[in-house]
Parts: C-alpha cells; structure tokens; sequence
C-alpha cells in the first residue's frame, strides 16, 4: 500500500497516499524489531519504485510487516529506531 510515515515521538504514523482521511491508518511503536533489509524480487520489483529496499519489520504479538523505502530513508528509519531511550526492547540486526 502506497502511503507516507511520519515520526512522532515513539511512534511512526502512516498514511495512506490515496484517502480522505487525516488520521493516520497504522501506527507503529518504536519497540519495533528491524530484522534486515534486503532488493526487491520478482513482481516487487516492477511495483515499486527505482532504488526503495524492503525492509522486515517485527511488531507486537509476532506480527510482522515489510515495508518498502529508500536507502536515506532506511537510514533516518534505524536512526530513530536505534534512538530509543534506554528500557526499551528492541532489536537490530
């Protein structure tokens, strides 16, 4: 889903691009795991655009999400997910 993440304090709100609404549609707390990132493969590759990696994400209660973005952008992403204050649980690989 096409969309735009913005930071708010421990939370990462995301938009859809293409709805009315100004809330936002998911909201992810930054006790996030980031589990890597890796290219788009087969179909992935053709639908999204030149450059965006997919990077794993796991979330409370084993869910786990992958989300699409540039390098800079994943750069800013581990930034402030590395940026938690202390206590939190997370990790990275």
């Amino acid at each position: 889903m096409l969309g735009l993440g913005r930071y708010d304090g421990d939370d990462l709100e995301w938009f859809r691009v293409f709805s009315f609404s100004p809330r936002p549609k998911y909201v992810f707390n930054r006790s996030l795991t980031v589990s890597g990132h890796r290219r788009p493969q087969g179909p992935e590759a053709f639908a999204l655009y030149a450059g965006h990696v997919v990077v794993a994400v796991g979330l409370s209660r084993g869910r786990r999400i992958e989300l699409a973005m540039t390098e800079r952008a994943l750069t800013g992403f581990l930034a402030w997910v590395e940026a938690s204050p202390p206590g939190h649980d997370r990790l990275l690989s």
